[in-house]
């Protein structure tokens, strides 16, 4: 929920064209906000957001393919251009609105 909450937010900042999101539909339920690699090192991520890159034990992306059953992946906004990424520092602003400690 709180995922869809931050997408829909990034939805309505970048009229509706927020990057390529990707979405869990089964198990833990995570979206996935894909930003450009090596980006997310420089924000403070708060409790309840994850990176997963390089500083992760285990690095993976698990990414669906453009269309067809993509089980239990699927593109939340579509399908990516080539070089098409979420803009890291709007996707951090509302992240730490979302989940920051007060």
């Amino acid at each position: 929920m709180r995922g869809e909450a931050v997408l829909q937010h990034l939805g309505t900042l970048t009229e509706g064209e927020p990057g390529p999101v990707v979405r869990e539909i089964a198990g833990a339920r995570w979206t996935y906000f894909l930003i450009p690699p090596g980006s997310s090192k420089e924000y403070d991520w708060p409790p309840g957001a994850r990176c997963f890159g390089p500083a992760a034990r285990d690095q993976y992306v698990g990414i669906p393919a453009p269309d067809g059953n993509t089980y239990p992946l699927s593109w939340r906004c579509g399908a990516p251009r080539e070089g098409e990424f979420v803009d890291v520092e709007l996707l951090y602003g509302l992240v730490m609105a979302q989940l920051a400690p007060e």
